[in-house]
């Protein structure tokens, strides 16, 4: 069983409104002989339709690994690695602004049919305080509410110990509200705060049990908070992300898991093979540094993502607790107007007490304990809406594969992948 890894989501709609503006001139004061003022006729109302900004984009590419499949059927070479979404937003009254995203991919294993991705009203009352409301981006880490950006960041992975690509559609937006806002702090540069509390949209194939079918997921809530510092030093920002969630799943075993279940005596005659595993809670830590200097950037985070999950069948399945380790370090520069690469060491360990898998009853294969990633990438602008990217992976480890596609999987192994992308 290889469980959610959070422990372990064409058309536009136009939004219009009419802006009413009216203006009448003040009469001129006149001396008391003059003859009266004449009465100006006052001007006629004007209207006009809120500034739409929409904006796309669409991305395809294929991948290929050495050895193991990773995100698909990798060891064989997978050309799906499709994704497109459309945007649209408007500043539809003062400090108004409202804002969608339709979205859809077909990446590897993970197939999400266009969908509604975001949907926000955000309202900036000043600017140490805003209000959004709906489905909204939600914030963790760097470049979480970018993830969905192909064109603002050069990898074609991000790093997948901290931003797992599996965990895109339920960590990318939550259903709820957020509170956001900034403060300067006299000489000492300003803070960047956001605080949220709402529900995630998990899609079925979150979590697979051998010998179960998911019936449903329901997330009982998510909150979280982060704020980032912004010194006087141009460029630089360093901050943290706390975010919790609960989470049921229910699920229902095959025929044959439950006669073996009551044929064992674990459950009595009648048993209709319902399983409810809960993921209660799920605590993810993340501190965070970036530094952009001239064609420079830099970044580095470290995460721990604490599980505690139980289930109905503590027989069968026992309750555990998990603690995961996760960082990584990134280094890229613009080469110029056109080319730009870089790369990043990632490191993604299963149990932060025993990073390298001594423990043979938890890690049977001790390289199942962790996955190090080093990677590096190409980036080639075409034009300011057309970009290709090549990309390499040198992974150690085996931390992040599914185990029912990788019965015996390589230790060592590569991974390597290319990618278009346009934008409007």
């Amino acid at each position: 069983m290889k469980g959610f890894t959070f422990c372990g989501v064409v058309c536009a709609s136009l939004v219009t409104t009419v802006a009413v503006a009216s203006a009448q001139p003040a009469p001129a004061v006149e001396p008391a002989a003059a003859p009266p003022p004449t009465v100006e006729p006052e001007p006629a109302q004007s209207s006009r339709l809120p500034e739409l900004q929409i904006h796309g984009f669409a991305s395809e590419g294929a991948f290929v690994s050495t050895a193991n499949d990773y995100i698909g059927e990798s060891s064989q070479g997978d050309l799906h690695f499709f994704e497109a979404g459309l945007n649209v937003s408007s500043e539809v009254a003062d400090r108004l602004r409202v804002g969608l995203q339709l979205y859809g991919r077909a990446m590897g294993r993970f197939h999400d049919q266009p969908h509604l991705d975001w949907a926000y009203l955000d309202y900036r009352w000043q600017e140490w305080l805003g209000l959004r409301a709906g489905v909204i981006k939600m914030p963790f880490g760097l470049y979480n509410e970018y993830a969905d950006i192909d064109a603002s960041r050069l990898s074609i992975l991000l790093p997948q110990s901290v931003y797992p690509l599996q965990d895109r559609s339920a960590l990318l937006a939550q259903t709820g509200f957020a509170l956001y806002g900034e403060h300067r702090i006299a000489c000492a540069g300003s803070l960047e705060y956001q605080a949220w509390l709402g529900t995630l949209d998990i899609p079925n194939n979150a979590l697979n049990v051998d010998g179960a079918t998911l019936d449903s997921v329901d997330t009982r809530y998510v909150a979280g908070a982060q704020v980032f510092w912004h010194p006087p030093v141009d460029g630089l920002r360093i901050g943290g992300t706390f975010l919790r969630a609960s989470i049921d799943f229910n699920l229902t075993l095959s025929d044959a898991n439950i006669m073996a279940l009551i044929a064992a005596g674990l459950e009595p005659a009648g048993y209709d093979g319902k399983l409810l595993i809960e993921q209660s809670p799920n605590d993810l830590y993340i501190a965070s540094a970036e530094y952009l200097y001239n064609d420079w950037t830099f970044a580095a985070e470290y995460s721990r993502w604490l599980t505690h999950q139980s289930s109905n069948l503590s027989a069968v399945l026992p309750d555990f607790d998990r603690d995961n380790e996760r960082f990584y370090v990134l280094a890229a520069r613009r080469l110029s107007e056109r080319f730009e690469t870089g790369g990043y060491y990632s490191v993604y360990e299963i149990d932060a007490n025993d990073r390298a898998g001594h423990d043979h009853t938890a890690f049977p294969i001790r390289s199942n304990a962790f996955q190090r990633d080093l990677a590096a990438t190409l980036r080639f602008d075409v034009n300011p809406v057309w970009l290709w990217k090549v990309e390499a992976h040198f992974i150690d480890g085996t931390a992040d594969l599914e185990p029912v596609q990788n019965p015996t999987p390589a230790r060592y192994w590569g991974l390597f992948l290319i990618k278009t992308t346009v934008t409007f």
